[in-house]
This record gives structure tokens, C-alpha cells and sequence, in this order.
């Protein structure tokens, strides 16, 4: 088999640039993505072991009873691979991993949104020699916020400075969003967060500046600030604390009634951290929307069949069957002579065409330095290959 090298102007390299685009609805407790319902199983559970709103990275048990699940597994050996569940300390603990343990990981692996909530107060704790018995506690979520200060302090777009301020200090709503919908970043300018009431559309945020301010653009305080969104870490921090509804009032934070406001928006998302006590809000109702920006490197590569070249098939069916053996002795072995089929079709009833090689290009092997077979390009239809004829066949692969 002959081997053909791509040229310098045969292998193209580009980056294809994607935007999904989500849509979350959250409604009294439950978190539903683009509008889908996850569909019942055959065992008590759900197709995809997973909740609505979320989504499931590997699809591996699907329709699968709950107690025979597909899990990934590695076995401790000195390579010291290890799942990142598995701290370095645990892993060299004999008494609970020894060498030729199997470390196992559940599937499967899901992803959904996100809510942390981070009361007002203190920021840090507070213990000196006048306060030595009653310390200053901060309250445990401080922690989320006091580890985004370098990041809000650090960008500058479009000429806005973000400012921490008082945030540490004040109560902040934030919404979270992993990676795996959006890619790199969120695209700037495509962020909505709607909240209704009773089904009607009280108060709107958008990103209407593409500089990372969110701004209400209906409700009682249409054109204020009412938060920030980090594009690159999927987080919307929201601080306007204003009522959006006149006489409205349920159980967001505590058991206790309360206003809707944008530090109420999302509750029934799941909470991470040290969680709210709220009840069920039946007559709230939230949107989250937002397009992604995934990054996809693509290598477009070039292989050309020239006029003259490929016209021999290792198919056994390539040449004419032939009734003769091979002739052997002592020093040789000489096989029968065949003649290739000729398959050229004459538009003439019971005539032959003239002869002519011809071939069908239905895969293209692509092959490392090594002569490596790595990947297979297979053809929708073979195409036609005769001597007269050239075919450039484009390839392309993404990572």
C-alpha cells in the first residue's frame, strides 16, 4: 500500500466558534432546561438518573436500574492516578486505599444551576481583647464572596471599573452556572433573568452594555444596577435589594413573609453552602437565559486522488476470477495470471466497452509518523476513481 504525505497547504487549522443558548425556568422547587421534562425509565427512576435542569456528561446508564450502575473505576498502583474526589492524603492512606485497590467513581456525573446566598454582615470574624468572649462570626458564605474580590476588582470593560466596595458585607444572590453550558464564556450583551409574579412579568435584568452591569430594564426600577455577571465563571452576583411587587410578600429567606426582590430570585434553585430556610414560593416564578461561547479547534485536512493514480483495488473482487492454478516446484511458486474485471458499462446491448481501470473511493486512512492507522474517513457514496479523473476529498476533525 502506497502512503501519500499532506502537503504544507493540506492541513488547515481553524477554531469553529458555537453559542448554545439555555433557557431555566424555576417554578415552586423544581428547575426545568430548554423546556424539557426528563422522560420516566422502566425502573422506578429516571431515564438518565438525573433531575430535571440538569444534564448528564457521559449518557452511560441510560435506562438502567438504579443498583446496577455503570461506574468508572482505576486501580492503585505507583502511576498514583488517582479520581480529584481523592485527596492526596486518603490516597496514601494504606488503611482505607492500599496498592491494588480500585478506586471507583459513581456515574453519573451531572451538572445544573446553582444558588448561594450570602446574608448580610460582618466580613471577616472579628476576636480581640474586647470582644474575647463574644467574637464577631462571619456568616459561612462570606467565604464565596471574599474569594471573588480579585476577580470583580481586576476587570476593566469598556472602560468600567468594577468596584467590591460593600459587598462584602452586604447580602448578595449568587447564581451559578457551570461550564459545561456555556464553554469559555458567556457571550456578552445575551444575559435575561426575568421574575414573575402570579405569571406576569414584574422585573427584567439584561446586560445591555456588554460590560458585565446588570440592569433592570422593566420593573418598579427600570435603569439601576441591581448586580454584576462574571462572563468567564458563569456567576451572576445580584444586590438590588429594592421590592419588586407592591403588596406581594412569601417566604424567600425564612418562614418569615417577605418582599420579592432580586435576592430572592431563583429560590428553588439548589443551594450550595449554608442553605435558606424558605419555603416553597408558588406564586414566583424565574427565567434564567444566556448563550454560551465554545471554542471548538478544528483541523481541515486536504487529500487528493490524481489523475492516473489509484486506479488498483486490493479487493479481491478487482480482478477476473480465474479457474487456472499456480505452478510450483522445488525453487518457485508461480501464481496464475488474472486480468483486472472490466466494469466499464457500454450503453450497447451485448457489447462490451473498451477497458478502462476503475476504482471506488469509499474511506480514506489517515496514519501518524509511525505508520499508525489513527482515524478513518469514511465517504457518504464511494466515488467513481478512473484514470482521467481527479477528486480532492476534504476531511475534517474536531477536538
Amino acid at each position: 500500500m502506497s502512503f501519500k504525505r499532506f502537503g504544507r497547504e493540506d492541513l488547515v487549522y481553524s477554531t469553529l466558534v458555537a453559542k448554545p443558548e439555555y433557557e431555566f425556568s424555576i417554578q415552586s422547587g423544581s428547575v426545568y432546561k430548554n423546556n424539557e421534562i426528563l422522560l420516566d425509565g422502566d425502573f422506578s427512576n429516571k431515564e438518565k438518573h438525573i433531575t430535571d435542569g440538569e444534564i448528564s456528561f457521559h449518557e452511560i446508564n441510560i435506562n438502567r436500574p438504579a443498583d446496577s450502575l455503570v461506574k468508572g473505576f482505576i486501580e492503585k498502583s505507583t502511576s498514583r492516578y488517582a479520581y480529584r474526589t481523592v485527596s492526596t492524603k486518603v490516597f496514601d492512606d494504606a488503611s482505607q486505599f492500599q496498592y491494588g485497590s480500585t478506586l471507583t467513581q459513581s456515574y453519573p456525573l451531572k451538572a445544573g444551576l446553582s444558588r448561594i446566598y450570602v446574608a448580610p454582615g460582618v466580613e471577616f470574624n472579628e476576636q480581640n481583647f474586647k470582644n474575647l468572649d463574644s467574637p464577631t462570626v462571619a456568616d459561612n458564605n462570606k467565604r464565596y464572596i471574599r474569594a471573588l474580590r480579585n476577580v470583580i476588582e481586576s476587570r476593566e470593560t469598556l472602560g468600567q471599573n468594577f468596584i467590591y466596595g460593600s459587598m462584602g458585607t452586604k447580602a448578595v444572590n449568587m447564581i451559578c452556572v457551570p461550564a459545561i453550558f456555556y464553554g469559555s464564556t458567556i457571550d456578552k450583551g445575551s444575559i435575561e433573568l426575568n421574575y414573575y409574579v402570579s405569571g406576569t412579568l414584574t422585573a427584567q435584568l439584561k446586560d445591555i452594555n456588554k460590560d458585565g452591569i446588570l440592569v433592570e430594564t422593566t420593573g418598579s426600577s427600570a435603569g439601576s444596577t441591581a448586580g454584576i455577571a462574571l462572563y468567564e465563571h458563569g456567576l451572576f452576583l445580584l444586590t438590588g435589594s429594592w421590592s419588586q411587587h407592591a403588596s406581594y410578600q412569601d417566604k424567600f429567606l425564612s418562614a418569615a413573609n417577605t418582599s420579592p426582590s432580586w435576592l430572592s430570585f431563583g429560590t428553588g434553585i439548589p443551594q450550595v453552602g449554608t442553605t435558606l430556610a424558605h419555603q416553597a414560593a408558588v406564586s414566583s416564578s424565574y427565567t434564567v437565559k444566556f448563550k454560551g461561547t465554545n471554542k471548538i479547534p478544528t483541523l481541515t485536512m486536504l487529500a487528493f486522488a490524481e489523475k492516473g493514480k489509484y486506479s488498483y483495488s486490493n479487493n479481491p473482487t478487482f480482478l477476473e476470477t480465474t479457474t487456472d492454478v499456480g505452478v510450483s516446484n522445488d525453487t518457485h511458486y508461480l501464481e496464475p495470471e488474472r486480468v483486472i474485471k472490466n466494469i466499464v458499462n457500454s450503453g450497447l446491448e451485448n457489447h462490451s466497452a473498451s477497458f478502462d481501470s476503475v476504482t471506488y473511493i469509499s474511506k480514506v486512512g489517515i496514519y501518524d509518523e509511525d505508520k499508525n492507522l489513527i482515524a478513518i474517513a469514511s465517504l457518504a457514496n464511494p466515488i467513481k476513481k478512473t484514470r482521467s479523473r481527479d477528486y480532492m476529498i476534504k476531511m475534517r476533525l474536531d477536538f
